[in-house]
């Protein structure tokens, strides 16, 4: 009798460590599959489960999104210019059973696939195009995996070129018409900003020369910047009053010309009164002028 019960807690001992070796806990971003006698049977939610061992199985799958690298490869593009590129795939798995059942190894079948698809995108596309528009080169890479790569139960979220190399050579050649580049940029601007500077002094010299003051101004303006350096000018003010004063005397003189002797009657207004006028308004505003042409030199003498 107490070789029986010893017998039989010795097998409930054995099942309870059999069945306590059957539990497992599924992390939150994991999912598991139950296989029993090799079929699949169940998929086991996040949590603590229990299989039994030697008769089921569990497989768990990370859904996680994961990056991997795509080692550097030597690809030769549309005009037959050799490069190294070099990628980044990022991906997750959305359906579990697929990606066990579909695929031995989803992970290195991805990174195969990619290379594969890196390789017939970039061998159709052309060096500027590739170093211009790396977006888009990789929205087709990525859209091609995905492709494929939905049949294992996996989705590509994103494919990045990170690093496009080129040879020595190439790199030289690319630098010289960057260069060039800059250059024309730099005469097409310098050009539109000296027309347009041409533009404005020729509105300011229009302006000035339809107001006799504000030319006057920018002389007065110039001998205060020449006032400011050790250089000795010596600038005649009374020289824009001469002019005047010629202008003056020449419209006198011709006023004076035209003025004809006629007999004026009592009570009757000569008739070139008016241009007799003109020439003695003339004659006082030449007088005028050289009093005050006298007048600065003067001043200038005393300074």
């Amino acid at each position: 009798m107490t070789t029986v019960l010893s017998l039989l807690a010795l097998l409930a001992l054995s099942a309870v460590l059999y069945l306590l070796s059957g539990l497992r806990q599924i992390n939150q971003w994991e999912i598991a599959l139950r296989f029993t006698l090799g079929k699949l049977t169940a998929r086991v939610s996040p949590g603590v489960t229990l299989f039994l061992p030697g008769i089921q199985e569990l497989r768990r799958i990370d859904t996680r999104m994961k990056n991997r690298d795509l080692l550097q490869q030597m690809v030769i593009t549309r005009d037959n210019v050799t490069t190294m590129v070099d990628a980044v795939v990022y991906y997750r798995v959305v359906d579990p059973e697929k990606a066990t059942l579909a695929v031995e190894n989803y992970e290195l079948a991805m990174k195969d696939r990619a290379k594969v698809v890196l390789r017939d995108v970039v061998g159709e596309t052309r060096l500027d195009e590739l170093l211009a528009h790396r977006e888009e080169v990789a929205a087709k890479v990525r859209a091609q995996v995905e492709a494929v790569a939905a049949s294992w139960g996996l989705h590509v979220e994103m494919i990045g070129l990170q690093d496009v190399a080129l040879p020595p050579q190439m790199q030289e050649v690319l630098a010289k018409v960057a260069i060039a580049e800059r250059d024309r940029r730099y005469v097409v601007i310098k050009s539109e900003a000296d027309v347009e500077s041409a533009k404005n002094f020729a509105e300011a010299a229009s302006i000035l020369a339809r107001s006799p003051g504000a030319m006057e101004l920018r002389r007065f303006e110039a001998l205060a910047n020449l006032s400011h350096g050790n250089t000795k000018v010596i600038f005649d003010l009374a020289k824009p009053y001469d002019d005047v004063r010629h202008a003056a005397a020449a419209m006198a003189e011709a006023a004076t010309a035209e003025v004809k002797p006629v007999r004026v009657h009592e009570g009757q207004r000569p008739v070139d009164a008016e241009a007799q006028r003109e020439a003695e308004a003339a004659l006082e505003a030449d007088a005028a002028l050289e009093e005050e042409r006298t007048a600065r030199r003067g001043r200038l003498g005393g300074a």
